[in-house]
């Protein structure tokens, strides 16, 4: 499965209508026994552990096994939708999908390898994650490209919105983990339990201080204001749902994890924009354009797990 468009990239979790996934944690004897069937799609027990642990790397808080349940059976339904269509993705594309995947995140794929290898995640995980994503970008933008292109008009109307908006900035503490000091799978398990400490009201500022290398580390970790729409969006994905005074679970980041606390938000005065500039009507209509088609997957996507035969084994 395979991924795509930044939008896309920063996973979308829609609910199944309340559908159970109850019953054994499974299969101990045969992790590849199948524990879902999705229309003629098969989910094993061994691909709901492995996307857990990829999900868990990633940074997502929450009920991590039924996300990974929800998102695998997301994944075969838009495969199922490209095939049902005919669409062959071309040949490299799921490594330039990685290397999208590590830039959005400010890494390289030597970042992305190491950290699967310490976390003892299949490769073929997160080529499945990325080919997904890959593959339901082409359904949408097949389906919707018309009805999600936006008029100079549309334009016209987000500038004048925009330029009244006042802008969100957030205040954001940080502890940098670098693997070359303790190694990758020590330096993971100590940022996991760090992550737990924090989550049970160790200090952070305590924290950053002691083990980040970072240069904010003599300030607790604090760093400067910044816009959230400034943020890489994986990043803005995870400071998004925190409240004031949460942290993100540990991140991947060049050569090593990080974790975020949010420390305050607040409202600052709009931005100029200069509105005739080409550069910036390219860039505006190219936003509208991702945020549209991932309305219209999102709205599809829905219609689709209404319809599918979706069995726990």
């Amino acid at each position: 499965m395979r991924m795509g468009c930044k939008a896309l990239l920063a996973v979308c979790w829609l609910g199944l209508g309340g559908m159970a996934f109850g019953g054994p944690v499974a299969a101990a004897d045969n992790p590849f026994a199948p524990a879902i069937t999705v229309n003629q799609g098969v989910i094993t027990h061994y691909d709901i552990d492995q996307r857990t642990l990829l999900l868990e790397a990633l940074g997502a808080t929450g009920d991590l096994r039924k996300q990974a349940i929800q998102q695998l059976t997301e994944d075969r339904l838009k495969v199922q939708a490209g095939k049902e269509i005919d669409i062959e993705l071309p040949d490299g594309a799921v490594e330039r999908g990685l290397e999208e995947f590590a830039s959005n995140r400010g890494l390289t794929m030597d970042n992305v390898t190491e950290a699967l290898v310490a976390r003892k995640i299949d490769r073929q995980t997160m080529d499945d994650f990325v080919e997904a994503g890959i593959m339901w970008r082409e359904v949408v933008i097949n389906r919707f490209r018309a009805r999600a292109t936006p008029s100079e008009a549309d334009l016209d109307q987000a500038l004048a919105l925009a330029a009244s908006r006042p802008r969100e900035m957030v205040s954001l503490a940080e502890i940098a983990l670098p693997f070359a000091e303790r190694g990758e799978p020590e330096t993971i398990a100590f940022a996991d339990q760090l992550y737990r400490d924090l989550s049970r009201g160790a200090s952070f500022a305590d924290a950053a201080r002691n083990h980040s290398r970072s240069a904010t580390a003599e300030k607790g970790g604090a760093m400067d204001e910044v816009a959230i729409t400034q943020m890489p969006p994986a990043i803005r994905a995870q400071i998004l749902v925190l409240r004031p005074g949460q942290v993100t679970r540990p991140m991947p980041i060049g050569g090593g994890v990080a974790i975020l606390k949010l420390i305050s938000t607040r409202q600052a005065p709009p931005e100029p924009i200069k509105a005739d500039d080409p550069a910036v009507r390219d860039a505006l209509r190219q936003q509208l354009f991702s945020e549209r088609i991932t309305s219209f997957g999102q709205g599809y996507l829905q219609e689709l797990l209404s319809d599918a035969l979706i069995v726990t084994r």
